[in-house]
């Protein structure tokens, strides 16, 4: 899902980067003067947890590779609104440390990686949890809402593609659904597996008036930040190279058009392996877990300064 510039019209891409800065904008209203201290430490380990996640690509079918998301995960612990500035400062990390997305093209991709999972997604598990009494309503609602927000996102890439003249809808429905119905299954049996997890962790989360102890905080922000190391650490290097379904459409198809706007930028990693590393397992290595940690890094400051200003 992360389009490189050029990909998107110009229009397409101004109208969502300023529907995008007015959802971040307001979800930095929703948690101002409400965002705790232990809810900071949390949000930028789930923020590093689902960096770490989209580094491990594994093979479909048709000859592309998807990886996991996270962001329904994201919303379920946090909310929907943390969960979008998490997952927006994961992306642009993911952009400006990686050049994984380009610079203008940061709207549309800012809608299909972020906002369609944490809000979306967020209240389509909201919605399907009642019907099934706990706990089995939260993890039926998690595993449809992943699947759901997926095969969703793959259409709004297939919507825009079309829109912009890239190519019809109907012909992209193969290369963009197909292999996200697919990865979407495995998303939601980890968001499943994820929220087992912190269930026993953090009880507290899941009643009926959910309010997380600093204990319990801790526990979920240490495992989950641990886990995202030992992912950027022994499973990013056996990643699928092949390519992601959105970027086939780009090689296979040059849908680069020559007079849309692109930025030029050369990041500083790019491709996720560190330079001057002659060993390509280990500079991926390195160049992931230095996004995990940059990851956490970044949100803790980001939403610590959320928190002084409000405070203030």
């Amino acid at each position: 899902m992360h389009a490189p510039d050029g990909f998107y019209s110009n229009s397409l891409c101004l109208i969502m980067d300023m529907a995008c800065t007015g959802v971040l904008a307001y979800s930095v209203v929703k948690i101002w003067k409400r965002i705790s201290s232990r809810e900071v430490i949390l949000a930028s380990a789930v923020g590093a947890f689902s960096f770490a996640l989209q580094l491990a690509n594994f093979k479909v079918s048709r000859g592309s590779s998807c990886h996991f998301m996270g962001g329904i995960f994201a919303s379920i612990i946090l909310g929907p609104y943390l969960a979008t500035l998490v997952m927006t400062f994961e992306h642009l990390i993911q952009v400006f440390l990686f050049q994984d997305g380009g610079i203008m093209a940061l709207g549309p991709n800012l809608l299909t990686i972020v906002c369609i999972s944490t809000f979306g997604g967020y209240y389509i598990y909201s919605l399907l949890k009642n019907f099934v009494i706990e706990p089995y309503g939260s993890y039926i609602s998690a595993f449809l809402s992943a699947w759901l927000t997926l095969l969703v996102t793959s259409l709004t890439v297939c919507t825009m593609l079309s829109i912009c003249g890239i190519q019809g809808f109907f012909a992209t429905l193969g290369p963009m659904v197909g292999p996200h119905v697919e990865v979407g299954i495995a998303e939601g049996m980890l968001t499943v597996l994820l929220l087992v997890g912190v269930r026993l962790w953090a009880p507290d989360l899941f009643s009926s008036q959910p309010r997380l102890q600093p204990t319990s905080a801790q526990k979920i922000a240490y495992g989950l930040f641990g886990l995202a190391l030992l992912i950027s650490l022994a499973i990013s290097p056996f990643a699928s190279r092949s390519a992601e379904g959105l970027e086939s459409l780009v090689l296979d198809r040059g849908h680069i058009h020559p007079h849309r706007i692109t930025i030029p930028y050369r990041a500083p990693i790019p491709a996720y392996h560190l330079p001057g590393i002659r060993d390509q397992e280990i500079a991926k290595i390195l160049g992931g877990t230095l996004g995990t940690v940059a990851t956490f890094g970044v949100c803790m400051l980001a939403l610590s300064l959320i928190k002084a200003r409000a405070e203030s």
